[in-house]
């Protein structure tokens, strides 16, 4: 039997992060599941300290000395997943998710059978079974900074992401090669990761935001394949868990254009005067998000 590691990351969430665990319980093919606590501060803890006895020897709870952000996080959990566990395959699960049996299955075939897969995710539903946004694709500096702004990455929509019909088949007709993969739900299979890669596969200097790009860059550089498992989906409840430790959308703005700072100086290279320019495009788009949130209360 496979060793199959499920990673859950939780802060100030106890309540959905317990009911996330409780259903990956009922799936016998899980050896293990981590719950990391990313140094709750509202009593999630203590909440949680009671999972260890329902699971039966298959939960394993961790808690952070700091809350250093998702990537953070879910590197310590990987991290224990892999030193001590030795799991062979690690899935990184958002609490706010809910997720069947059968995906996990496929999403671990579509890894298994496609030649230098190393990650795999599935389609993204949201409760009401609408779909969301699957898969990114790595883009250049420029086109990257236009996907940003609330008028350009609308109107140049389908220069920005490559339509389905238009990505490579992995393993079967009913998977997809992508180059990268939202972090609510994903399987890293581990001994297609080079020796010690699986360690640094999240920049710890990254807060929130931008880390799937990041793990898609370092698997790229690697030669290493991002599968997406187009025929099975899970659920998604957006934001459910972010806005339990950021709330406003301008906050959260402001913690993704610090990290996409960060992403074009370290992984895209950007020299000053692009870094400058950028620092000012990204000033007038957080201007219209106050404008339009906290002035006309819009919400979307």
């Amino acid at each position: 039997m496979d060793n199959i590691s499920c990673i859950v990351l939780n802060y100030n969430d106890a309540a959905t992060t317990a009911g996330l665990v409780r259903e990956l319980l009922e799936m016998e093919l899980l050896t293990s599941i981590v719950v990391v606590d990313n140094h709750s501060t509202d009593g999630s803890w203590e909440q949680l300290r009671g999972l260890e006895q329902e699971g039966e020897g298959r939960i394993y709870l961790l808690q952070t000395g700091k809350n250093g952000g998702y990537g953070s996080g879910n590197q310590a959990g990987i991290d224990f997943a892999s030193d001590r566990l030795k799991a062979d395959y690690l899935i990184v699960a958002n609490p706010d998710i809910h997720v069947t049996r059968s995906c996990i299955l496929r999403v671990k075939a579509a890894l298994d059978h496609t030649e230098d897969g190393a990650v795999a995710s599935a389609m993204v539903t949201d409760p009401k079974g609408q779909e969301l946004f699957s898969y990114w694709k790595l883009l250049p500096f420029w086109r990257d900074l236009l996907d940003t702004g609330l008028i350009t990455r609308r109107v140049l929509k389908p220069l920005l992401n490559d339509p389905m019909e238009k990505l490579s088949s992995g393993a079967d007709s009913g998977c997809r090669l992508v180059d990268a993969l939202p972090g609510s739900f994903f399987m890293l299979r581990r001994d297609r990761l080079p020796e010690g890669t699986v360690h640094s596969l999240f920049d710890k200097n990254i807060f929130l935001y931008y880390e799937e790009k990041v793990l898609g860059q370092k698997l790229r550089k690697l030669g290493l394949k991002t599968v997406l498992a187009v025929d099975t989906s899970y659920v998604h409840a957006h934001s459910v868990s972010i806005d339990k430790s950021v709330g406003k959308i301008v906050g959260k703005q402001k913690l993704l254009h610090a990290s996409k700072l960060y992403y074009y100086k370290e992984y895209l290279h950007a020299g000053p005067v692009k870094m400058a320019f950028a620092r000012g495009f990204l000033a007038v788009v957080l201007s219209e998000v106050w404008v339009l949130t906290e002035i006309l209360g819009l919400r979307w």
